[in-house]
């Protein structure tokens, strides 16, 4: 693969105004090929048919059918697998777009950090894009270049903040020590040097940034799709959704304190 390989992109969404935002930010990414937008249901499914897209910017609620009997219709006539963006403007639709394994759910308006993060986590999943390569093909994407240094038991290891998905603590054996390892967005493990506590890597990483949602995890909110009170199970966003984990009850008053502002 070329390093900025395009990729192919519709939006379908029955409000203007939200459209043309969208179209507008999306501007601002050189590997999104916008290939057509569409306003109405009978034009979306003859849209993604002629086009065959790599993502799909989704409307959830438009007159007539909905976003959801859209995409089951265009996944009957549709011979390309692409990925799916919802966006609109209300957050109950969140667990129904994981349940048809939405790749992302952005809210209304548009937050180009949001943006950023979801097209930078589908190349990330679908390969478009090596990772060493990716800050050159978009400049907008420099905040991903944030190089830290990890403290290892045989010296430094330096990487971008972003690329830690999250931390565990974990005990490989009896007779060990419990350590703390950093999982990383290509599936590899860094093990943090022996003695190194929650809070030092809190302060260290920052904790607008990082969470820690109970006694052995802390997480890289960047990559957190939803939190359920009522189960308290924590998933994370694609390509890295397969990784369920559980917060304590404890951990979980303090998110809802510092994130939940409703």
């Amino acid at each position: 693969m070329t390093a900025c390989e395009m990729i192919k992109t519709v939006i379908i969404d029955d409000n203007k105004v939200y459209l043309d935002s969208l179209k507008e930010h999306l501007s601002f990414f050189p590997e999104i090929e916008l290939q057509g937008f569409a306003t109405q249901y009978s034009k979306a499914i003859n849209l993604l048919t002629k086009t065959t897209p790599d993502l799909v910017f989704l409307d959830i609620e438009m007159p007539g059918k909905n976003g959801f009997e859209l995409l089951a219709e265009a996944r009957k006539t549709q011979k390309s697998n692409f990925s799916v963006i919802f966006y609109t403007a209300f957050d109950k639709y969140l667990l129904s777009a994981l349940r048809e394994s939405a790749f992302d759910y952005i809210l209304k308006p548009i937050n180009p950090q949001e943006l950023r993060s979801s097209i930078e986590r589908y190349k990330l999943a679908k390969g478009k894009i090596s990772n060493t390569l990716h800050l050159a093909c978009n400049p907008l994407l420099s905040h991903f270049n944030d190089i830290i240094s990890l403290p290892t038991n045989t010296g430094l290891k330096f990487m971008s903040k972003n690329a830690i998905i999250l931390f565990q603590c974990i005990k490989e054996s009896l007779h060990d020590k419990p350590c703390w390892k950093a999982l990383l967005t290509d599936n590899s493990q860094v093990k943090l040097r022996i003695g190194t506590t929650a809070k030092e890597i809190l302060e260290f990483m920052g904790d607008d940034e990082f969470a820690q949602i109970n006694q052995s995890t802390i997480i890289n909110i960047n990559y957190l799709g939803l939190v359920e009170y009522k189960t308290r199970q924590c998933m994370l966003v694609p390509p890295f959704k397969n990784i369920h984990l559980i917060a304590s009850r404890t951990q979980l008053s303090e998110i809802k304190e510092k994130f939940d502002f409703f």
